[in-house]
C-alpha cells in the first residue's frame, strides 16, 4: 500500500519524500566511504609503505610538500589492491568495474533505472581499496555510482515506474557528487547535465536539490563544512581574460588526448586474453611504477591541486616542463588504474591534469607578464574545471562545483570563457561513452519524439507464451527445455513465481548443478502496461527471442519475437485499411 501511494503522489510531494530518502542514504554512505578510505590509506600507505602525499586544506592538509622516499613496494601494493578489488568486482558485481558514473548513465538510458542492490556495497569497498592502496583515481565516480545504486534500490522498493526509476538514478548521481565534493548546488546541476553531451534533464534538478542538500548536510556534519580547497584569496583581473581564453583552447586539445588515452588503454585491457580479476592488478602495478618516478600522480591528487593553487610547486630545474609532464603521466596512471577494470573515478584525475597544465601555463605567463599575472592560482583553478568540464561534457555544473570547492565567485568570468572554448574544441570526445548527444537520441525519451505503431500497442494486448524454469531445478532440465522449445535462454523464477533473471544455454552446456548457480540477474523486462516498442527494443538489445512480462515482481509470461511480429502486422493492416 505504501509503495503504491508514494508512486501515485503528485510530482512535488513524491519527490520531496524520495529526494529526502535518497539524500539520507547517500549522506550515510558518503561517511562510510570516508571511514573506509581512511582505514585503507592508513593500512596500505602509512603502515605498510610509510609514504605520504598532500591533502587539501578542507581535509586537514597544509601548504607543505611532504617528503617522499621511494618505496619499491608501491607497485606491489597497488597491484595487491587491484587484485583484491578485481576478485570482488568480477565475482560479485562486474557493473562496478571502471569509472562508475558511466555505468550509472547506462542504467538511466537503457536499463529503465534498474540496478542490482549489491552495486552500492561492492562499489563502496572496491573503490576505497583501490584508492586506499594509492591507485591513481578519484572519489566522484564511485560516489556517483553508489548514489545511483542507492536511489535505484529505493525506487524499486516503492515500485516506481521506469520513468521515475531513471529519474531517481540521476538524482542519486548528483547527490553522491554533491556530498563527497561538498558542492550540493553543483551536484544537483550535474545530475541533469552528466547524462548528455549537449543537453540537460531539467526534471531531475528539483529533486536533486533536495537530495544533494540533505546528503551534503549529513556528510558535512561528520567531516566539516570547510570547502575542500579552502578559501580562494586572490583578486580577479579582467586583463587576464585573453589568457583564460587561450587556456581553454589548450585544455580543449589536451582533453581530447586524455579521452583517447583512457579509451585506448580501456580497450586494450578488455582485449587481453586473461582473467578479468587479474587485470586491475596489472593496471595497479604499472601505475605504481609511474608513481615511483612521479609521486604526484598517487591517489586523488586533490592535495597537489591545492598546493599548486597557492604557488607551492615541486622542485624542478624546468618547472614548466615538469608540471606539464606530470599532467601527461597522470593521464597514463589514471587510465591504467581505472581502464584496467579497477573501481575508481576518472574525474579527480581530470582535475589534477587540468591543474598541472594550468600551473605550467601560468608560470610561463608569470615570467612574461609578472604584473598582469602575479600568481598562477587562477590558471590552476580554471585548468581544473576546464579539463573536467570539457572531457565530461558538463561545463555548467563543473563551474558551480569549483566555485563551491574554492568558496569564490570571482573567477566565474574566466571560467565561463575557458570552459566554453574547451567544450567546443573537445567536440564528441567524452570520458563517458554512455552519454547520448541529446534527449532526442536517448532510448529513455525516444517515444517523446516519435509515435510509431509499436508505441500504441500495449503488452497486455499480445498473447503471452508460457516459458519459465524454477531456480531450484537441475540445469539438465533447463537444457532439455531449451532444446525442445528452440530457445537459447529461459526466464528463471523462484518458488513464489518471482522473476529472478535468465539462464543461457551457453552457460549450462555440459554443466551440472542447480539453475540458480548459472542465473544472470538484472535482465530487463516489460510490464503489461508497457508498449511493444519497449519489448522490441529489449529483444533487439539483448539479442534474444523473448522478453519477460513482469507484474509486481511476478513473471506472468513472456512475449516472443514472433508474437510481436504477428501483432504488428495485424495493426499495420488496420492502419492501411483505414
Amino acid at each position: 500500500m505504501v509503495k503504491f501511494s508514494v508512486g501515485k503522489l503528485p510530482y512535488f510531494e513524491k519527490w520531496i519524500i524520495l529526494g529526502t530518502l535518497i539524500g539520507i542514504a547517500v549522506g550515510l554512505f558518503s561517511i562510510a566511504f570516508t571511514i573506509l578510505l581512511d582505514f585503507f590509506q592508513l593500512l596500505f600507505i602509512h603502515i605498510i609503505l610509510h609514504v605520504s602525499y598532500p591533502k587539501p586544506l578542507g581535509e586537514g592538509g597544509n601548504l607543505r610538500i611532504p617528503p617522499f622516499h621511494p618505496n619499491f613496494l608501491i607497485p606491489a601494493i597497488l597491484g595487491l589492491g587491484g587484485l583484491i578489488a578485481g576478485i570482488i568486482i568480477y565475482r560479485i558485481s562486474p557493473e562496478t568495474a571502471g569509472g562508475g558514473v558511466d555505468f550509472a548513465i547506462t542504467v538511466y538510458h537503457k536499463l529503465q533505472g534498474k540496478m542490482r542492490k549489491r552495486v552500492a556495497l561492492v562499489e563502496l569497498f572496491t573503490s576505497t581499496i583501490i584508492l586506499g592502496s594509492g591507485g591513481s583515481a578519484g572519489d566522484l565516480g564511485p560516489m556517483g555510482l553508489i548514489g545511483g545504486s542507492l536511489a535505484s534500490t529505493i525506487a524499486q522498493l516503492f515500485d516506481l515506474t521506469p520513468e521515475d526509476m531513471r529519474r531517481a538514478v540521476a538524482v542519486g548521481i548528483g547527490s553522491g557528487v554533491g556530498a563527497i565534493f561538498k558542492a550540493p548546488i553543483g551536484g544537483a546541476l550535474l545530475s541533469a547535465e552528466i547524462l548528455y553531451r549537449r543537453d540537460l534533464e531539467p526534471e531531475v534538478i528539483l529533486p536533486s536539490m533536495i537530495s544533494s542538500a540533505i546528503a551534503y548536510s549529513i556528510y558535512g556534519s561528520y567531516v566539516g563544512f570547510q570547502p575542500i580547497f579552502g578559501l580562494y584569496p586572490f583578486q580577479f583581473s579582467p586583463l587576464r581574460l585573453p589568457f583564460y581564453a587561450l587556456l581553454g583552447v589548450i585544455i580543449g586539445l589536451f582533453s581530447i588526448l586524455f579521452v583517447k588515452i583512457y579509451s585506448t588503454i580501456t580497450l586494450a585491457f578488455k582485449k587481453m586474453k586473461i582473467r578479468d580479476e587479474i587485470k586491475p592488478a596489472i593496471g595497479g602495478v604499472l601505475a605504481g611504477l609511474l608513481i615511483l618516478i612521479f609521486p604526484e600522480v598517487m591517489g586523488t591528487g586533490y592535495g597537489w591541486d591545492n598546493l599548486l593553487e597557492f604557488g607551492v610547486i615541486p622542485f624542478s630545474s624546468l618547472p614548466c616542463i615538469f608540471l606539464l609532464l606530470v599532467g601527461l603521466v597522470k593521464m597514463l596512471a589514471s587510465s591504467l588504474t581505472i581502464g584496467s577494470g579497477g573501481s575508481g573515478g576518472i574525474e579527480a584525475p581530470a582535475f589534477e591534469i587540468g591543474a598541472f597544465i594550468g600551473a605550467s601555463y601560468g608560470l610561463i605567463l608569470h615570467d612574461l607578464f609578472p604584473k598582469v599575472v602575479p600568481v598562477i592560482a587562477p590558471f590552476v583553478v580554471i585548468g581544473m574545471l576546464t579539463m573536467f568540464g570539457a572531457s565530461a561534457k558538463a561545463p555548467l555544473s563543473v563551474m558551480i562545483i569549483i566555485t563551491e570547492m574554492t568558496s569564490s565567485l570571482q573567477l566565474l568570468p574566466g571560467e565561463m570563457i575557458a570552459v566554453a572554448l574547451a567544450y567546443v574544441i573537445s567536440g564528441k570526445y567524452t570520458l563517458y561513452p554512455a552519454q547520448y548527444p541529446t534527449r532526442r537520441e536517448s532510448p529513455a525519451h525516444r517515444s517523446e519524439y516519435e509515435v510509431p505503431i509499436l508505441e500504441n500497442i500495449k503488452i497486455s494486448e499480445v498473447p503471452f507464451t508460457e516459458l519459465r524454469i524454477n531456480e531450484n531445478e537441475d540445469v539438465m532440465s533447463a537444457r532439455k527445455l531449451m532444446e525442445e522449445e528452440g530457445y537459447f535462454s529461459l526466464p528463471v523464477v523462484d518458488n513464489e513465481g518471482n522473476f529472478v533473471g535468465a539462464v543461457f544455454y551457453k552457460d549450462v552446456a555440459n554443466k551440472k548443478g542447480k539453475v540458480i548457480e548459472y542465473t544472470i540477474r538484472g535482465i530487463p523486462y516489460v510490464t503489461p502496461n508497457s508498449n511493444i516498442e519497449n519489448a522490441w527494443e529489449i529483444i533487439t538489445r539483448t539479442k534474444s527471442r523473448w522478453v519477460a512480462v513482469v507484474e509486481k515482481g511476478k513473471l506472468i509470461g513472456v512475449v516472443t519475437l514472433e508474437d510481436l511480429f504477428n501483432v504488428y502486422e495485424k495493426e499495420l493492416k488496420k492502419v492501411h485499411k483505414d
